[in-house]
């Protein structure tokens, strides 16, 4: 994405994410086998894949993602979905850390340091599929950006959009204990996502907000003086876990507008 995404309206920018990836170990590829708390996010969004994906052949079909800067998502959707992968993001850390993923992990896989909006030839109407998770929200044109995600899909290819839920509890926090990364978000809810897809002439075949609630976005170990963030973070871990064996039983409450923490949306290019 570089200088001319800035230019279509990238609230965030290179310089965000270049410091968001520094000095971070690479994540473990996702596992959708592994149980517990701490995998409870990632359980939910692998169930969201297998619903986008169903009734659609993915076994050696090719997959992009976009913003695949440090994904752990690369490696599952080509183990589980036998996809032929490939990820496009504008900075060169976040593209070396996923090239080192997919080398640890063992699954092949093309990374291009390339513009959003100016793709390699050879990456327009190449893809049956195109994920991108955390990426639209950034830019201040969604249903632009959405059409430019698009640009990669043949006809009939399948879009699946991921958000964070910044209309709701976590981008109300988020004001309050983190307002620099507020500011690089537009805030969406799950109908405002929808109709930018619509803007941008997908078809839409479904929507909606996931899980009751993950407090890992809130972001608690910045909050407050440093003699708080550690109870902080001990208190969130907390409810990490009484929300995972709620939910686990069926008892947590439904996704919702105000305490979800995330919107997906599938959609087909027509």
């Amino acid at each position: 994405m570089s200088d001319v995404a800035s230019s279509a309206g990238d609230k965030a920018g290179k310089a965000h994410w270049n410091q968001v990836w520094s000095n971070r170990s690479l994540p473990k590829p996702v596992d959708p086998r592994e149980r517990g708390p701490r995998q409870y996010v990632l359980q939910a969004f692998h169930r969201e894949f297998v619903r986008a994906f169903e009734g659609m052949e993915t076994k050696g079909r090719r997959l992009l993602e976009v913003g695949c800067g440090r994904s752990a998502w690369l490696p599952y959707l080509a183990r589980e979905f036998g996809f032929q992968i490939s990820g496009i993001d504008y900075t060169e850390i976040g593209c070396e850390q996923e090239r080192d993923i997919l080398a640890r992990a063992g699954v092949p896989g093309e990374i291009v340091c390339a513009d959003l909006f100016q793709p390699p030839e050879s990456f327009v109407g190449a893809f049956d599929a195109v994920v991108s998770l955390g990426v639209v929200e950034h830019f201040e044109d969604t249903a632009g950006c959405l059409r430019a995600c698009a640009r990669y899909l043949r006809p009939g290819g399948r879009i699946i959009t991921e958000v964070p839920n910044m209309r709701g509890l976590v981008g109300w926090v988020a004001k309050v204990t983190n307002r620099p990364n507020y500011d690089v978000h537009v805030p969406l809810d799950r109908d405002a996502l929808e109709q930018a897809h619509r803007d941008a002439g997908l078809n839409v075949l479904w929507s909606e907000y996931i899980l009751p609630l993950d407090v890992s976005l809130f972001g608690v170990g910045g909050i407050g003086p440093r003699w708080l963030r550690l109870p902080a973070v001990g208190a969130a871990s907390v409810v990490a876990g009484v929300v995972w064996a709620l939910d686990a039983r069926g008892l947590a409450p439904r996704p919702n507008p105000v305490t979800s923490p995330y919107i997906f949306c599938v959609a087909e290019k027509r």
